[in-house]
């Protein structure tokens, strides 16, 4: 790759060019890196590229022609990437970085003053890049930032690429927290965890301290990881009439209404479920669902009714467990199985919707749980690989019915305008 740099103060980039990974960098040929001076291009004699801007205002402008004989000169006839670095561009992130990475040439227009004259922009940049929302002297510490962004993307630039795939904002997460020797350093122990030597526990605790980081400090990124990732989750969803709890908290059988069945039927086909359960271990209640099931779907005038209903329950699905509902799963789908359970109490590990869609891996099928009654029994919290955070209404009143929470849910995690629950 090669990067050239426009700027008025080319020495400025004298230390950074010639030290750490970046001087290896230019002497092993992974990246030539140019500096060009402005001023060595301006035709005053006084060598001023700036002006007083039309319309009057405070500060200067930087003039058109030197940067656009600047521009011709340095590119020649070379296929350029040209981008001007100004605090008025598009936020520079991550992916930014990777898709730079593999152009051949890049171009830096570093801006000084209040700006450069618009018909640079208009005649001859590609893109305007910002590092921040924040206003610099010049583009010049913008330009060292991208160039080290990129160039760390590079093959053979980092020793152990493997770090570079793993650093903070790879999947839209900060990167979990490091520790080294000594084990303990002032009476502040490394997490046990690390010491333990089971990797996957280890892979597992560093991925939910990087959730939560993020979290706290950055959950604009869990947003976004949301948004990126809402389409690739694959999903079923399953009305749960047992174990869930009654209203003195013990162990119950929920019953099974013709609207529950109706409504998350057609729930889960709105969002896109591959299947929806209906989970009782009653045989008299699968018979009902099933006497629902099959009145809309073998009776021709009620397909012709209203065929849409009858659509929504071809994914229905009932069975006698939760053994039996993850069996089914694991032979209808070719992804890892995993539950996702639901309920009107928070606890400290419940997700919201964004941390959740932030950890999913795209091997796994969610299967999210519904409980009818008073929800979901303990033991089903207990055995769920997550367990969702609960929907909060305006008032102290907590109590659902199940096919308005799951509609509800479902557009938190699945539906394409959801609002975030961050």
């Amino acid at each position: 790759m090669r990067i050239d740099i426009l700027t008025i103060f080319p020495a400025i980039f004298d230390s950074f060019l010639g030290e750490s990974l970046l001087k290896k960098g230019i002497d092993a040929g992974i990246i030539d890196i140019q500096t060009h001076d402005i001023r060595s291009y301006t035709e005053d004699k006084h060598k001023r590229v700036d002006d007083e801007p039309y319309g009057g205002g405070a500060g200067m402008v930087m003039t058109p022609q030197p940067l656009a004989d600047a521009i011709e000169g340095v590119i020649e006839k070379r296929e350029v990437k040209k981008i001007l670095l100004t605090p008025g561009g598009k936020p520079f992130r991550q992916a930014d970085a990777v898709r730079l990475s593999k152009e051949e040439n890049l171009l830096f227009i570093c801006g000084r003053y209040e700006g450069v004259d618009q018909r640079v922009s208009d005649l001859y940049v590609d893109e305007e890049i910002s590092i921040g929302d924040f206003v610099l002297n010049g583009g010049e510490v913008a330009a060292m930032a991208i160039t080290e962004a990129v160039f760390r993307l590079l093959p053979g630039a980092v020793g152990k690429e493997e770090s570079v795939e793993r650093e903070s904002f790879a999947e839209n997460l900060l990167e979990h927290p490091h520790y080294t020797r000594p084990d303990d350093f002032r009476g502040e122990k490394v997490p046990d965890i690390l010491l333990s030597g089971h990797h996957a526990k280890i892979e597992e605790w560093r991925k939910e301290r990087s959730i939560s980081k993020t979290t706290d400090v950055r959950p604009d990124l869990l947003v976004r990881a949301a948004e990126e990732k809402k389409w690739d989750v694959a999903f079923s969803l399953a009305l749960i009439h047992y174990p869930v709890t009654g209203k003195s908290g013990e162990t119950i059988t929920g019953s099974v209404t013709t609207l529950d069945v109706h409504d998350l039927a057609r729930i889960g086909k709105t969002y896109g479920a591959r299947a929806v359960y209906a989970v009782t271990p009653v045989e008299d209640q699968r018979r009902v669902v099933e006497r629902i099931r099959e009145h809309w779907m073998e009776g021709d005038v009620l397909r012709e009714i209203d065929g849409r209903r009858t659509e929504a329950l071809d994914i229905m699905k009932v069975v006698p467990s939760i053994e039996a509902m993850s069996a089914d799963a694991k032979r209808s789908s070719k992804k890892k199985i995993r539950i996702l359970a639901t309920s009107a109490v928070e606890k400290p590990e419940s997700l919201s919707a964004d941390e959740w869609l932030a950890s999913v891996k795209q091997d796994e099928e969610w299967i999210v749980l519904f409980g009818t009654a008073y929800g979901l029994a303990p033991e089903l919290l207990e055995m769920a690989d997550a367990l969702l955070k609960p929907i909060e209404g305006g008032g102290e009143f907590n109590h659902l019915p199940v096919r308005g929470a799951s509609a509800i849910i479902s557009d938190w995690l699945f539906g394409k305008n959801r609002r975030y629950s961050i």
